[in-house]
C-alpha cells in the first residue's frame, strides 16, 4: 500500500501540526512542529506555536524556552509575548508574567486579554491600583467582554457614576444579545456591582440569573458526591485509623487547611504565613494527584493503596503516599527545595512548615492523616448562610455544587456531617477548628492557638498579616491585606422566600441555629484569557 509523502517543507509541517492541535491531537501536533522546526529554525510561527503546545501539555519550563526563541525571532509578535505571560503564570512566576504581559500591551495596546491578565497577577501580588488600570483598559478594549467587569468589580467597589459601572450598565440592556455563559457572567459582575452600591435585591436578582445559566453548564452528578461522603465514616473509622497510626511519612511540614470555600481559609494561610517558618503554598491539588496515582496502579504492585480495603493497607503504600506528595510540592515549589543553611540569600533555608490551604482536601483527611500522621489540620469554618451566600454570589472553576441554592444547601449539610466524624475519628491534637466569627471577634487569642496548634513559636508579625507581602492566587486577595473589622461580620440576606431551597438543603438543624446569623460577601477570584 503506498504511502502517502511526507511533507518536504517547514510549512507543510507547521500546517499538519495546526490540524493536529485543532483536533486536541497535541503529542501528534507537536512531533509536526519539531518536524518544521528542524527545517526551519528561523520561523518564528513554528516557535510560538511549538510552545502553545507545551503549555497546554504543561510542559511549562520547555514552553518558556520555545517562547522566548518565539520573541527573539519576532519580537512584535504579542502572542508571544502573551503566551509567555500564561506560561509564567502557571509556574507561579507571577512578576515576569507580569513583565511579559505588559510587552504584549507594547506591541499591542488593545490586547484585551493581556490586560486582563496582568490585572489578576498584580492583584495576586497586591498591586492593587496597577491591577485596577489594567482592568480598565481591558474593558476599554473590549467593552463587550463581561469577564473582564467580574474581575474588575470582584476586587474593586465601583461607585454608581464610574466609567466601567455604567458601560456595564449598558450592557446589561442588550444582554439577550451575549452567548448564555457570557450573560451568566456579566449577571453575577452586575450583581456584584449593585450590592456594593446598596441595591440588595436587584442585585440578588442577578446573582439567581446568573447562577441559573452558568449552572445549565455544569456537569454535577449530585448522588456520586453525597454518596462519597456517606460513605467515607464507613471506611474511615476510628478504630481503623488507630491501628494503622504512625505508618506514614514522618514529616511535620504539612499543615492543611480544610473547609468550604469563603469560610476565611485564605486569611487563616496568610497569618501563618506571616510567620518566618511557613511558606504560604496557597491551594494545591497534589495530594489528589498523589493519591489516584496509589489507587491507579497495577494490582499487584505493593504500593497500592485499595481505598475499599484499607484494612488490608500497610506501612508501605502509605508512607510511599506521603512521600509521593511531599516530593510533588518541592517540585511544585522551588520555594521548598532544600538550601544550605548558610546561604543567606535564600530566605527558604528557614521554613520548617508549608500551609496547603485547598479546601476540597476535607474529603482526604482520613487518608491525608494515615500517609502524613504528623501533618497538622485546620478546619476553617464560618456559618452556613453567609458562607452559602458567599459561595452563590461568584463563578469557580471546581465548585460544581454552587449554582443551585438546594444543591448548595445539601452539599454544605454533607460536609458539615464529614467533617463532624473526623472531628470524632482522628487523634487528639491533629485538628482543630477555627471559626470565621470568633477568629474576627478574638483574633490574638485565635492566632496564639493557630501557631501553638502548628508547634510555631509566638511571633508578633502574624497579627499584622496584612502586611506580608506574598502570592495570593484566591478568591480573598484583597482582603487579606486589609486589617479585620467587625463590620465583615454582617451582610445583607434575601427574603427567606428567595433562600427556602438552601435552607431546604442545609436542612432543619443547620438552618434554625444560623438563621440569624450575618458575614460579608468577599470578592471572588480573578479569571484570565489564554
Amino acid at each position: 500500500m503506498k504511502q502517502d509523502p511526507q511533507p518536504a517543507v517547514a510549512r507543510e509541517w507547521r500546517a499538519e501540526g495546526d490540524a493536529c492541535a485543532a483536533r486536541g491531537e497535541l503529542d501528534a501536533a507537536l512531533q509536526r512542529y519539531e518536524s518544521a522546526r528542524a527545517l526551519d529554525p528561523t520561523d518564528a510561527l513554528v516557535q510560538q506555536r511549538l510552545a502553545a503546545t507545551l503549555a497546554a501539555l504543561n510542559r511549562f519550563p520547555e514552553a518558556v524556552v520555545r517562547y522566548h526563541e518565539a520573541i527573539a525571532l519576532d519580537p512584535r509578535d504579542k502572542d508571544s509575548h502573551h503566551g509567555l505571560g500564561w506560561t509564567l503564570e502557571q509556574m507561579h512566576r507571577l512578576e515576569q508574567a507580569v513583565d511579559a504581559y505588559r510587552e504584549a500591551t507594547r506591541v499591542n495596546p488593545q490586547a484585551d486579554g493581556s490586560h486582563n491578565n496582568m490585572g489578576n497577577c498584580l492583584q495576586a501580588l497586591g498591586r492593587f491600583d496597577e491591577a485596577h488600570e489594567a482592568y480598565r483598559r481591558a474593558i476599554e478594549a473590549a467593552p463587550q467582554v463581561p469577564l473582564y467587569y467580574r474581575n474588575f468589580v470582584q476586587s474593586k467597589r465601583l461607585a454608581a457614576d464610574d466609567p466601567v459601572f455604567l458601560a456595564m450598565e449598558r450592557l446589561v440592556v442588550d444582554a439577550a444579545s451575549l452567548t448564555p455563559a457570557n450573560q451568566a457572567e456579566l449577571h453575577f459582575a452586575y450583581g456584584q456591582a449593585l450590592s456594593d452600591v446598596g441595591c440588595n435585591d436587584a442585585s440578588f436578582d442577578h446573582f439567581l440569573k446568573g447562577n441559573a445559566l452558568h449552572r445549565a453548564g455544569v456537569r454535577y452528578n449530585e448522588a456520586e458526591t453525597l454518596g462519597l461522603f456517606a460513605h467515607l465514616p464507613e471506611l474511615m473509622t476510628a478504630e481503623l485509623l488507630a491501628s494503622k497510626r504512625g505508618l506514614g511519612d514522618a514529616s511535620q511540614a504539612p499543615i492543611f487547611i480544610v473547609g468550604m470555600p469563603r469560610s476565611g481559609s485564605t486569611l487563616i494561610e496568610q497569618i501563618l504565613a506571616s510567620h518566618p517558618q511557613v511558606f504560604g503554598a496557597g491551594e494545591r491539588t497534589e495530594f489528589g494527584e498523589a493519591l489516584v496515582n496509589c489507587i491507579r496502579r497495577d494490582l499487584d504492585d505493593p504500593l497500592r493503596i485499595d481505598i475499599e480495603a484499607l484494612e488490608e493497607v500497610g506501612a508501605a503504600p502509605l508512607r510511599a503516599l506521603g512521600v509521593d506528595y511531599l516530593r510533588r510540592m518541592r517540585n511544585a515549589l522551588p520555594e521548598l527545595q532544600s538550601r544550605a543553611q548558610n546561604d543567606q540569600r535564600n530566605p527558604a533555608a528557614n521554613y520548617t512548615h508549608f500551609t496547603d490551604k485547598y479546601p476540597f482536601n476535607f474529603i482526604n483527611l482520613g487518608l491525608i492523616h494515615l500517609a502524613l500522621p504528623n501533618a497538622r489540620f485546620i478546619h476553617s469554618s464560618r456559618a452556613p448562610l453567609p458562607t452559602c451566600l458567599s459561595i452563590f454570589s461568584r463563578i469557580f472553576h471546581d465548585v460544581p455544587f454552587s449554582y443551585d441554592l438546594g444543591e448548595l444547601g445539601r452539599y454544605y449539610r454533607a460536609y458539615d456531617a464529614l467533617m463532624a466524624h473526623w472531628q470524632r475519628v482522628l487523634p487528639e491534637g491533629v485538628m482543630i477548628e477555627v471559626k470565621y466569627e470568633e477568629l474576627v471577634d478574638d483574633f490574638e487569642a485565635n492566632v496564639h492557638r493557630l501557631l501553638a496548634h502548628c508547634g510555631l513559636e509566638w511571633d508578633e508579625r502574624c497579627l499584622s498579616f496584612y502586611q506580608t507581602a506574598r502570592q495570593v492566587n484566591t478568591a480573598s486577595s484583597a482582603q487579606v491585606r486589609r486589617p479585620l473589622y467587625k463590620t465583615s461580620l454582617q451582610r445583607w440576606q434575601p427574603p427567606r422566600a428567595l433562600l427556602q431551597p438552601l435552607l431546604d438543603g442545609l436542612g432543619s438543624e443547620l438552618a434554625a441555629a444560623h438563621r440569624h446569623e450575618t458575614g460579608e460577601v468577599e470578592a471572588s477570584g480573578t479569571e484570565h484569557r489564554s
